[in-house]
This record gives C-alpha cells, sequence and structure tokens, in this order.
C-alpha cells in the first residue's frame, strides 16, 4: 500500500483502521517510516513478534542488530482516540533507560498482514507523538 504523506490523511487511515486481533499478530515484519523521519526500511528494520510466556512479545531488528524488546497488549488508551489498538510498551528493564520511553500503537488495515502504527515518547508522565509507522507482514 502507498501511504499518503500529510498527517492528516495518515490519521484518517489509522482511525478507519479495524481492531487488531492480538492472537493473529506474529511473525516478522518490515517497518517503514512515515513521518518526517527518514525511513529505516532500506536498512532492513524489522519487528518480530511471537507468543511470549504470558502474552505476546517482541524486538526489533535494525542494521542486523536486536534492540528495544517490549511486549504487547490491547489498549484503549486516550491518545488513540479510545479505539482499540496493540499497545508495543518498551517499558522493560532490559531494555536502555531510553528506549523505555517508547510506545507504539497499532491498528489493522489488512488482514493481520498490515499495520498502521504511532509512536510516541514517554516524558515523565506525558506523551509525545512522534510520528506514523507501518509494518507489513514478511511472507
Amino acid at each position: 500500500m502507498r501511504f499518503p504523506l500529510t498527517y492528516r490523511e495518515l490519521e484518517n487511515i489509522f482511525m478507519d483502521a479495524r481492531d487488531p486481533d492480538i492472537a493473529a499478530l506474529n511473525g516478522e515484519y518490515t517497518v517503514d517510516m512515515l513521518s518526517f523521519l527518514p525511513s529505516l526500511k532500506r536498512f532492513n528494520h524489522r519487528k518480530v513478534i511471537y507468543a511470549g510466556e504470558h502474552k505476546p512479545a517482541g524486538y526489533n531488528v535494525l542494521f542486523g542488530k536486536t534492540w528495544g524488546k517490549f511486549s504487547v497488549s490491547l489498549s484503549d488508551d486516550k491518545e488513540t482516540g479510545s479505539q482499540k489498538t496493540l499497545m508495543l510498551n518498551y517499558d522493560l528493564e532490559h531494555n536502555f533507560l531510553l528506549i523505555r520511553n517508547i510506545r507504539d500503537y497499532l491498528r489493522c488495515i489488512e488482514d493481520n498482514t498490515l499495520f498502521i502504527g504511532k509512536f510516541y515518547f514517554r516524558f515523565f508522565r506525558w506523551d509525545f507523538f512522534i510520528g506514523y509507522f507501518s509494518l507489513e507482514k514478511i511472507k
């Protein structure tokens, strides 16, 4: 899917996307930054999501290195307009302090193979919106 470039259009896609199915979210996904940040897709930026001990979990791969482990949970967060999202929460003890402040929220576009996400950075108790990204399942 070719995504539009304006935040308004991306927000409309996010709000119109379907509620995600946490049980179907597993595998490896390419990540494409859709905001002012440069895309890391050309550097093979991926997220790997798997069934964890108690709930799904995952990690990022960038430049062939694993970083940023996260837990996955359903969320009705106020930041996402009270819609059901999947929250990727990086607040885990084995992550560096800075990475622990990242929160990603996902909504489903196509049959659990294409997602649009919003990412936030938490500073004290406030979440600051950074931008949009897409996840596309690697077949």
